[in-house]
Order: C-alpha cells, then sequence, then structure tokens
C-alpha cells in the first residue's frame, strides 16, 4: 500500500513524499538508506541489512506479524510520477 503527500507551506525542503507499507523483507530490499534513532540518514549497510533480517526473523519465529514503512522524498518536483518502480534488491 502507497500514499504521497504533498508538503504544503511549510520550512521543509522538500515538495512531496511517497509512503510505502508493506512486508519487511520485501520494503526492506527496496532501501538503500534508513534513519538512525536521532533521525539521521544513514547507508543501508550490509552488516545494517544482516542486523535487521535478525530482527526480521526473531519476530517470524514468533508468529508476529510484521510490516515497515518507508518513505522516499521528492525534491523540487511538481508532479510525482504515476508508476513507480520498487525493484526488490536481491
Amino acid at each position: 500500500m502507497s500514499t504521497v503527500l504533498e508538503n504544503l507551506k511549510t520550512s521543509n525542503s522538500y515538495g512531496k513524499r511517497l509512503h510505502v507499507k508493506g512486508a519487511s523483507e520485501i520494503v526492506m530490499g527496496c532501501c538503500s538508506h534508513y534513519l538512525d534513532l536521532d533521525g539521521n540518514v544513514k547507508d543501508l549497510t550490509d552488516e545494517m541489512k544482516c542486523n535487521l533480517e535478525n530482527v526480521i526473523t526473531e519476530y517470524a519465529k514468533e508468529l508476529s506479524e510484521q510490516f515497515a514503512l518507508v518513505t522516499k522524498i521528492f525534491y523540487q518536483m511538481s508532479v510525482v510520477p504515476s508508476t513507480i518502480n520498487l525493484k526488490v534488491k536481491t
């Protein structure tokens, strides 16, 4: 599931954001960055991917349903593409 939010009259430097919700392991495969606990953008390194995969696996063992929420920011774009291809990296 996804939705686009338009940033109206705020001090942020972006115009629109795409939010995508889905299965954690699928959504993570589309990501190249993450936000740390302080809200700083960090590269999604192989080490962090491994850590996240371990967390996902542990939740799955407990039969806990989990999902992830990701955001894509569009800077200085008047129109967000009607189709965005989120390719899963393998």
